[in-house]
């Protein structure tokens, strides 16, 4: 099996209710959003500081709807899998390997993503320019060593495909609810209605030093 490995500083995630109604238009026909309870569908923001690729060190975000799983019998249980509906990188060479590796959409220009920990918090603001993306901010909780199975879906014309997706390092999870997120006008929030959205996470994910290593794209099912 081929692997591909991508080494990284901090990587962070929050989940959001969001209302399904707006989560369905996020996602292609053939997938369907995971609920919280009804009428409430997940919004994951996650952030990368990259120090170790095939292409270099950069920054990412990701703006995705949770959906459920594809298991196969006696294959492990994923922790969450990822609809990526539009992705934000710091450097032109990581959004090209991207688009073409894993199928991701991208936003088609540079983003800066700057990270800011502070004791038990952890601050990230996204910009293009002057222009501001998005504002995040989640917080520790109890720390611990991590090796957790995570799926992608993504699409690309009629052809769908998934990939396996392993997360190690030093991490921390919670429910606390003490993180917050911002959303300001831009052309990567533009299919994002803020009402729609609620403003503190249910979750808060943070891991640090660690290695996110991607199994061989599977391709599925013409859309």
């Amino acid at each position: 099996m081929n692997l591909t490995h991508y080494g990284f500083k901090t990587a962070m995630s929050a989940f959001f209710e969001m209302e399904t109604e707006l989560a369905s238009r996020l996602l292609p026909k053939h997938l369907h959003p995971l609920e919280v309870k009804h009428g409430s569908a997940i919004f994951a923001v996650t952030a990368f500081d990259f120090t170790d690729s095939m292409v270099g060190t950069y920054e990412e975000i990701v703006l995705a709807v949770i959906v459920p799983p594809l298991v196969q019998p006696g294959a492990a249980f994923p922790k969450s899998a990822f609809y990526p509906f539009l992705v934000g990188t710091s450097t032109e060479a990581s959004r090209l390997h991207a688009i073409e590796r894993w199928h991701l959409p991208h936003h088609m220009a540079d983003v800066g993503v700057r990270f800011q920990e502070e004791e038990d918090r952890l601050k990230v603001a996204v910009h293009e320019g002057k222009s501001p993306i998005l504002d995040l901010e989640i917080g520790a909780h109890m720390w611990h060593e991590a090796d957790d199975l995570y799926q992608s879906f993504m699409i690309d014309g009629d052809r769908q495909f998934k990939v396996d997706i392993h997360m190690r390092g030093h991490f921390s999870e919670h429910e606390e609810e003490t993180g917050s997120l911002i959303l300001h006008p831009h052309a990567m929030t533009h299919e994002l209605d803020p009402d729609a959205i609620e403003t503190i996470p249910f979750r808060e994910l943070w891991m640090k030093s660690g290695k996110q290593t991607f199994e061989e794209l599977e391709t599925l099912e013409t859309v």
